[in-house]
């Protein structure tokens, strides 16, 4: 389909989508997918459009204003948008970009999570990824391609990942978190301190704490605590282990710390796990 937006070339294509309600309820979809060649006459000014927009730019500059920020994209940049807060974005003479308007599932807070990390202007090695992604949806369509509800959501999914994976210039950083995460579960029965972690990843306390909640999703010392649970649950599923041997194994002083931790998680006791996970064991074998 054509576009006939205001300073969109003739040669520029666009594809609209209607989603099934199966689809608004559980995949990821794409709204519009296009390839635009454009004049500066092109621009587009709204408050509100419910869809979330990544754009990549393959010749010329795209001028964006966003929360605040006012910058522009330049050939290789990837621009990632919530369309559901306000936003302008101009063409300069010879911009050409490919583009996707996408919705459903948790796409929102996904993507709110990226644009925390790295805003709507992106910059990594995983940008000519992006592109070809949107650039082949695109060819897909104008060649009459069809897909189900699965495959559309898979290729937003693979946008997501991309968007989400870090620069090469932080690549020792991230190192750093994954060594003490493997210290963490190395050393699961032991008193864990957020400095010594701190201290094994080169990096000040707050900074790594600010870092491996990045990582993770969680805070140094929860990620102790969730990895002390996860081997106790290994060890009440697969030994005879006593409750109180347990709480040992996993840096805990006395029983009543593992209950607590796990009528706190999980809403019920050792004993009632044991017996849950054992009978589900036996009747699968």
């Amino acid at each position: 389909m054509k576009s006939v937006d205001t300073g969109v070339l003739a040669r520029s294509v666009c594809f609209s989508f209607t989603p099934s309600d199966t689809a608004r309820q559980l995949y990821f979809y794409p709204t519009w997918c296009g390839h635009y060649f454009c004049t500066g006459r092109y621009f587009m000014k709204r408050e509100y459009f419910p869809p979330l927009l990544v754009a990549y730019i393959r010749e010329g500059i795209l001028h964006v204003e966003y929360e605040g920020e006012s910058f522009d994209a330049k050939k290789g940049d990837v621009v990632l948008l919530d369309c559901a807060k306000p936003h302008y974005y101009q063409a300069m003479d010879g911009l050409e970009f490919v583009y996707i308007h996408f919705d459903g599932s948790n796409s929102h807070e996904i993507c709110g999570h990226i644009l925390k990390l790295f805003g709507p202007l992106i910059r990594n090695q995983n940008n000519a990824l992006v592109g070809n992604l949107i650039y082949n949806m695109v060819k897909f369509y104008e060649q009459d391609g069809v897909e189900n509800m699965f495959d559309s959501s898979m290729r937003i999914y693979k946008l997501l990942q991309l968007l989400s994976e870090r620069e090469l210039h932080n690549q020792k950083e991230d190192t750093s978190i994954e060594k003490t995460i493997r210290y963490i579960r190395g050393h699961v029965g032991e008193k864990i301190t957020l400095e010594e972690l701190a201290d094994i990843a080169n990096l000040s306390t707050y900074y790594f704490s600010h870092r491996f909640k990045e990582e993770t999703g969680l805070s140094p010392i929860d990620y102790v605590i969730n990895t002390r649970l996860d081997q106790a649950k290994i060890l009440l599923a697969r030994t005879f282990m006593t409750v109180e041997e347990i709480a040992y194994e996993v840096g805990y002083q006395s029983s009543n710390s593992l209950i607590n931790l796990f009528n706190q998680k999980l809403g019920f006791s050792p004993k009632e796990y044991r017996k849950l996970v054992q009978h589900r064991v036996s009747v699968g074998e």
